[in-house]
């Protein structure tokens, strides 16, 4: 394991958030720019990259493990939604900002910086893996995360069930046969998928950081609520999550992943769904940016001290 490689990951992605920031402050990308763009990461590039994760890996593994890695997947997000929605009663959260509090807490970075930092410690075949444990991450990220950021929008942008029926949910279930019915997609199809998939980065990046451009810097740090988020975000849930698994579980890359998943910051996803669903923006944007700026110490830290505790 190379923690060099995480560090790395980490500022680099930073990096492409500060470029954001800059382009929206010279007026290269302006507000309608930017929901344009977070239409097209939430309907277009982010579809693309669920179904290549699954696509470019059918057939690896045996059935018992992937299905077993998807089964605590599943388990794993309904203790996230019963941590969040604890999280926000004991913090007093106003319900105007509950739906969004509570997505930040369920919902990792898990793809774009997850990936790599799984791959820098269990090798390549993790990415297969962790894309197989996050399943239930996807399909309830475009149903449930759509209600919870609708909760804390404007009137008229309440959730409505045909919002189920989104490119999300629609590239989630076809993953989801594609596997189960060892589907080989033809390779062009593949690579679109793959090339496609692989702009949600760096574009969710420059989106956040365009988003961040419109808030006031002294509203970043009246956000109270952002700070213990974040503690409990970045630390308090990998720990959780580390010695849930470890009760159940000997498979190190199974309790790696679901403590790592934890250890993500918050997923820049909420940005985009919340300029997609008018959501709480502003909020979005601050709890992003706070723990992706913190996460740059303290995933390495986890990373760490999960090696040294698995004798990595």
């Amino acid at each position: 394991m190379d923690i060099r490689i995480v560090v790395n990951t980490m500022i680099e992605l930073f990096l492409i958030l500060v470029l954001g920031y800059g382009v929206a402050k010279l007026g290269i990308i302006d507000s309608e720019t930017n929901k344009k763009l977070s239409a097209l990461v939430v309907n277009v590039s982010m579809p693309a990259l669920i179904i290549a994760s699954v696509a470019d890996n059918v057939g690896t593994g045996n059935l018992r493990e992937v299905l077993s890695y998807l089964l605590w997947g599943t388990v794993f997000y309904g203790v996230m939604l019963l941590l969040a929605w604890l999280f926000t009663r004991l913090m007093g959260t106003p319900k105007n900002q509950r739906g969004t509090y509570q997505f930040m807490l369920i919902f990792s970075n898990c793809t774009f910086m997850g990936y790599p930092v799984m791959e820098s410690i269990f090798g390549t075949e993790a990415i297969f893996f962790t894309s197989i444990f996050n399943i239930p991450f996807n399909l309830l990220a475009f149903s449930y995360g759509i209600l919870l950021i609708s909760k804390d929008g404007e009137g008229e942008a309440r959730f409505e069930a045909k919002k189920l029926i989104n490119p999300g949910i629609i590239a989630s279930v076809l993953a989801l046969l594609i596997f189960a019915f060892g589907l080989e997609l033809p390779q062009v199809f593949q690579k679109t998928c793959s090339i496609v998939g692989n702009l949600t980065t760096p574009l969710s990046m420059l989106v956040l950081g365009a988003s961040l451009s419109t808030v006031p810097i002294r509203e970043i740090v009246r956000e109270i609520r952002i700070y213990p988020m974040t503690l409990f975000r970045l630390i308090v849930l990998p720990v959780i999550t580390y010695l849930l698994m470890r009760l159940v579980t000997d498979n190190t890359m199974l309790i790696g992943i679901a403590a790592l998943t934890a250890a993500m910051p918050v997923a820049s996803m909420s940005v985009m769904l919340s300029n997609q669903y008018k959501g709480n923006t502003k909020l979005a944007s601050i709890g992003v940016f706070i723990s992706t700026l913190c996460s740059v110490g303290t995933i390495p830290l986890v990373v760490e001290l999960f090696a040294r505790m698995e004798g990595l």
